[in-house]
């Protein structure tokens, strides 16, 4: 059986997921095979005005990689209900494209708790809405790609401090994430920034089984994801570890 282990100690997001599955996926099936599988998977969405541009990012002396979700036209303001649309009619299918629905609803349910409105009101304009359904379907689809069947994760680091968004300054972790970060095993670090995203904790909230440390098994390949703001003096990146179980037998001690 293969197990995905995600090391989220200093943080999760979008972008650091996404890269880090892609990364995986590379080191297991060979060169170019992961970040090729993920554009092509992409172009199924049917969306268009965007393109991936992957650089490698030395973090805190660690060689990572980084994925921009560059847009390369304008983009609508885009609600929740586009953002269904947008995968029940591309051609993304199955397991993939049943959690990307689930993790856009619990985005949404979430925005719209947290700023009082109807979830068909919600906008995805501060997130970005080609950024999420990017990182959210972008996900999905490395996911079924690595064929894993059992995912595990570390407790999150929610970070501390304060951040500016569009409704002005917010403790960390923002309403929007400590709403998301609901179920999950988290933690605050005195880093004083930022360190999980709404898009990361909605992925993991879709995708993981159980928060523990990483199991037993033989490793088969680990993919490095680092963030927009990953550098030498914030040292953040998630490591995505593919491990294939094995039997352990306990001596017979009798």
């Amino acid at each position: 059986m293969a197990i995905l282990y995600l090391d989220c100690s200093t943080g999760v997001s979008g972008d650091m997921l996404l890269a880090s599955l892609a990364h995986a996926l590379e080191e297991i099936q060979g060169k170019d095979k992961g970040f090729q599988h993920l554009e092509q998977e992409l172009l199924r969405l049917g969306l268009t005005g965007f393109r991936l541009d992957w650089v490698q990012k030395k973090v805190g002396g660690i060689m990572t990689w980084h994925v921009d979700v560059v847009q390369t036209e304008d983009q609508p303001l885009r609600t929740y209900s586009n953002l269904i649309d947008i995968i029940e009619q591309s051609s993304i299918a199955g397991e993939s494209a049943r959690r990307a629905q689930l993790a856009v609803t619990l985005l949404g349910e979430a925005e719209a708790k947290v700023h009082g409105v109807g979830l068909e009101d919600v906008h995805f304009h501060e997130i970005g809405a080609v950024d999420t359904i990017v990182d959210i379907v972008g996900s999905m689809v490395l996911l079924d790609a690595l064929q894993v069947e059992f995912v595990v994760y570390s407790p999150v680091d929610l970070g501390s401090g304060f951040i500016q968004c569009e409704h002005g300054r917010m403790p960390v972790p923002a309403p929007a994430c400590a709403e998301l970060a609901q179920g999950l095993t988290t933690f605050g670090s005195d880093c004083g920034m930022e360190r999980a995203t709404p898009t990361g904790l909605v992925v993991l909230r879709t995708i993981v089984d159980e928060c523990g440390s990483m199991p037993i098994g033989s490793i088969l390949g680990v993919g490095y994801g680092s963030g927009g703001r990953s550098c030498d003096e914030q040292p953040t990146y998630v490591r995505a570890f593919i491990l294939e179980s094995v039997a352990v037998e306990v001596p017979d001690r009798g």
